[in-house]
């Protein structure tokens, strides 16, 4: 085996080649919708398998829409990727639940709320003015 080859089994075990690879069957696939609360995203835990259901409720969407996190601590910001995470971990292991959402995705899930008839834009407005509007 030459040194090429041995570099292309590592790559294809690392998971880099086109067949996926060790560690193929771990990621997550999460299934997201709308619903009459805001955004259900249904994934499984990475550590114990766990079906988790994360939904992230209209207010929180709107915050995070606009780049703020919401008041209620259920989100932590990363910087690093532009990115809000789920602040809870797993109920059954404990471990971070590895879902994050980006203001251009809750501002994506707002509009497919607003096109399934779940939220109005006079609503998002009117929670803007009463939570984000500067007080004088």
């Amino acid at each position: 085996m030459s040194r090429n080859d041995e570099e292309d089994d590592l790559v294809s075990r690392m998971g880099f080649g086109s067949l996926g690879g060790e560690g193929i069957d771990h990621h997550n696939t999460v299934k997201s919708g709308i619903t009459a609360e805001g955004a259900q995203h249904k994934l499984r835990c990475d550590n114990c398998n766990q079906t988790l259901v994360v939904t992230v409720p209209w207010p929180e969407l709107i915050f995070m829409s606009q780049g703020l996190l919401p008041t209620n601590g259920s989100w932590k910001h990363d910087g690093f990727h532009g990115a809000f995470l789920v602040a809870q971990g797993c109920p059954r292991c404990k471990d971070d639940i590895r879902l994050a959402t980006t203001p251009d995705e809750c501002k994506r899930n707002l509009d497919s709320g607003i096109a399934a008839q779940k939220i109005s834009r006079e609503q998002i407005v009117a929670f803007i003015q009463q939570n984000m509007a500067p007080r004088r």
